[in-house]
């Protein structure tokens, strides 16, 4: 997997997704960070991720960084981030 490859997709009004599975830290940070910079407010992400300590590390760093996020776990290994995008400034 080619971290270029991976694709910012719009699943709604609002609403987009971005597949981060199978990648490690810093990927997956890096690739939320750079998604959310091209979103507005009241615009939502929905990420999928795999890797656990992704999972417990980018949560609290979006949420230091004034984010929403609600995270699922979907099954064993798998897990879904919403993060919220509230008003910019």
């Amino acid at each position: 997997m080619v971290i270029e490859d991976i694709k910012l997709r719009k699943i709604d009004e609002n609403y987009y997704e971005l597949d981060v599975r199978g990648m490690v830290c810093p990927f997956p940070q890096v690739l939320i960070s750079k998604a959310l910079k091209s979103l507005t407010s009241n615009e939502k992400l929905e990420v999928f991720i795999d890797n656990p300590p992704s999972v417990r590390e980018i949560p609290l760093s979006l949420e230091r960084n004034g984010y929403k996020v609600e995270r699922t776990k979907v099954d064993e290994n798998n897990w879904k981030l919403v993060v919220e995008i509230k008003q910019r400034q």
